[in-house]
């Protein structure tokens, strides 16, 4: 069982949080160990491994909501699919790297509500602006070190974005990518999984792993038909202690 003290949280939320990973090897009896903690922190998040019903009661009589599933894909990418009527259109559309005025016109996209499947947006006990707030931390944070975050672009136009770092050899992670309001029905979404995916080929990488969540079934949807194949699960649950 690993413990992490996401100090970043009381900067975004402005809460105490902790987030508890549980493995399979861990125990009921390990988390009874800790119940002053489950019951002071302010907000707990516990990722728990498939098929764990012991786990998941004592979650659920200790005031724990499950909120999603987080998916791990991954993706060989002489694996990698696009339907013709894709491949038309992919030809079509270009990214490139976001320079500042780029990132602010990002910024103001999720302050407009551009993760509507967000488990923090999703959540009562939080607002729309501690959401974006905390996207938006986390990708200065990831560019202020290795990160780069590229725009995708149809006719001129910025139609959305994706982020992007390597995380082993030959290994990338498009940590957030998404459509902009303007186009989310357009039918270009799959330019978001497809262009990390050309700049993985772009820089002789093998995988890609990243993660979605169940709350999104579209994007769910999206990976397996890129070819993407589903590598591990974990539920979530939070408690509130505010």
């Amino acid at each position: 069982m690993e413990l992490i003290d996401a100090f970043w949280e009381k900067r975004n939320l402005g809460v105490d949080c902790t987030e508890i990973t549980i493995s399979n090897e861990d125990t009921v009896s390990q988390l009874e160990a800790i119940t002053d903690l489950l019951d002071t922190i302010e907000y707990i998040v516990v990722k728990v491994p498939i098929a764990r019903l012991d786990i998941n009661e004592y979650l659920t009589k200790h005031d724990f909501v499950f909120i999603e599933a987080n998916v791990n894909f991954q993706l060989n990418i002489k694996d990698a699919i696009l339907t013709p009527l894709q491949q038309r259109l992919n030809n079509s559309i270009a990214y490139a790297e976001m320079n500042a005025s780029d990132l602010s016109l990002l910024y103001v996209e999720i302050e407009k509500g551009l993760f509507k499947t967000d488990r923090i947006l999703l959540d009562h006990n939080f607002t729309k602006l501690q959401a974006a707030t905390r996207y938006i931390n986390w990708i200065k944070d990831e560019l202020a070190r290795t990160a780069k975050a590229y725009k995708i672009v149809y006719k001129e136009d910025t139609i959305g974005f994706f982020t992007f770092k390597q995380i082993a050899e030959d290994v990338y992670y498009p940590f957030l990518a998404g459509l902009y309001e303007k186009y989310s029905q357009s039918g270009l979404g799959f330019t978001t999984l497809r262009k990390p995916i050309e700049e993985v080929i772009k820089r002789k990488g093998k995988l890609i792993s990243t993660y979605a969540s169940t709350n999104n079934p579209y994007v769910i949807r999206a990976h397996t038909q890129q070819g993407f194949s589903i590598h591990d699960m974990q539920y979530v649950y939070v408690k509130h202690n505010f």
